[in-house]
């Protein structure tokens, strides 16, 4: 009986080693053509779309800029052609791409794509997302599900996500409705309208914020969004008062958006009085838009100031984005501040500004050191100055000018839009 059960253990031994050693070679083997086999049937899938794929891609992770059209077309010979809304709608930019192994499948445009790239520069060109890092977005992206219908991925370094689905129609056609769009539906405020009350509603890039009670509390939601040729797409629906929030649907004739599935729920556009949205913005200053009072002391505190200490201001604005408090934002040659202002909003179109004598960052160095008192006398510095506000369009400014009641050669334009480097502009 030991002999046979020794002989039976001898066998089975062998057999369990001849079939493990067997099984690893077939898996090591059908786990590279796996590979292969995922990686040729995605490529066959990004060229199959014979009009390319529109992308929806929310560049940051935290959905913080919002959501931006992109157009794009792979072809089998390893190149991509890429359009988007932030171009002119003729523009396109052809480049290289891959599809390769890497803990995935990943997506990868690995050669410079002037449009693509936009959403990974961190010198941010756009001025949408922050300095230093731009608008967050990857240019590697694993691919999560790759049919004919829908292809979606998800940035390898920053996590954004990017929907395709198969692009319909003219490529000019979709960029220059999703632009119109963006003119005519963009405001700066808003109010929800549901259940019989009223929401009050910000907006910060594409994104907005609604705040509301609720059982006492005070909460705050925030819901990204794309633009659609038709109304708003949130990136992912949000419930407020057991309602569901996924898209809204605009009414130019009324200027009015509506829930695209309740057209009991309305998100209503409100246009705040124009100094209101000065401080409320952020207001970028070009030395060939100030007035020849402006520029007599910008210049002379460039002549002999700025250029003796071998610096370049790199921007300068009001507003309050950098700090959480409005006054003179400025970049000078890398180095940040603000210097604060006090304000008084008189009217809906005028304002008393003056420098309250606080700074935050290199504010108060570059204020005593670099001759920036200069820069901040044709806002008020000793004492108030009482500015009339006007623009180009009250919905949505480009630019803001402030003329000072007392001193109509005090008159400066200051643009919505960033400008670098103020003194060559």
């Amino acid at each position: 009986m030991k002999k046979i059960y020794y002989l039976f253990c001898l066998v089975a031994a062998v057999l369990i080693t001849a079939c493990t050693h067997e099984e690893e070679d077939l898996f090591n083997d059908s786990s590279a053509n796996r590979a292969d086999a995922t990686i040729m049937a995605n490529i066959e899938v990004l060229t199959g779309a014979s009009n390319g794929w529109l992308m929806e891609y929310f560049p940051a992770s935290s959905q913080e800029y919002g959501g931006y059209n992109i157009l794009l077309k792979f072809t089998e010979d390893g190149k991509v052609t890429v359009s988007s809304e932030l171009y002119a709608s003729t523009d396109a930019a052809t480049s290289y791409y891959a599809v390769k192994q890497s803990a995935g499948i990943l997506l990868s445009f690995d050669t410079y794509n002037e449009i693509f790239h936009l959403f990974s520069d961190p010198s941010d060109p756009t001025g949408i997302g922050g300095s230093g890092y731009g608008m967050e977005g990857d240019y590697d992206f694993l691919i999560l599900e790759a049919t004919p219908e829908k292809i979606l991925l998800k940035g390898k370094k920053a996590g954004g996500v990017a929907v395709l689905t198969p692009m319909q129609g003219s490529w000019s056609e979709y960029i220059s409705d999703i632009q119109a769009a963006n003119d005519a539906m963009i405001f700066s405020k808003y109010e929800l309208e549901m259940n019989g009350q009223t929401i009050p509603v910000t907006i910060s890039n594409r994104t907005l914020t609604f705040t509301y009670e609720e059982n006492g509390d005070t909460k705050s939601q925030t819901a990204s969004f794309i633009l659609t040729q038709t109304g708003y797409k949130l990136y992912e629906p949000i419930v407020i008062y057991e309602k569901t929030l996924g898209s809204f649907t605009f009414d130019a004739t009324n200027e009015l958006f509506t829930e695209t599935n309740d057209n009991n729920i309305k998100l209503i556009p409100v246009i705040p009085p124009l100094n209101e949205q000065f401080v409320s913005g952020d207001w970028f200053i070009a030395y060939s838009k100030l007035g020849t009072y402006a520029q007599t002391y910008f210049s002379y505190c460039k002549q002999n100031y700025i250029d003796a200490i071998g610096e370049e201001i790199v921007y300068a604005f009001m507003g309050s984005a950098l700090y959480g408090k409005f006054g003179f934002n400025f970049n000078s040659s890398g180095y940040g501040g603000l210097l604060g202002y006090d304000y008084e909003l008189i009217g809906e179109d005028k304002i008393s500004l003056q420098f309250n004598m606080t700074g935050e960052g290199d504010g108060v160095w570059y204020h005593n050191n670099a001759g920036f008192h200069y820069l901040l006398n044709p806002f008020g510095y000793n004492s108030a100055r009482i500015f009339t506000l006007t623009t180009d369009n009250l919905i949505k400014p480009s630019y803001i000018i402030l003329t000072e009641d007392s001193n109509p050669n005090n008159s400066m334009t200051l643009s919505a839009n960033q400008i670098n480097y103020p003194f060559r502009n």
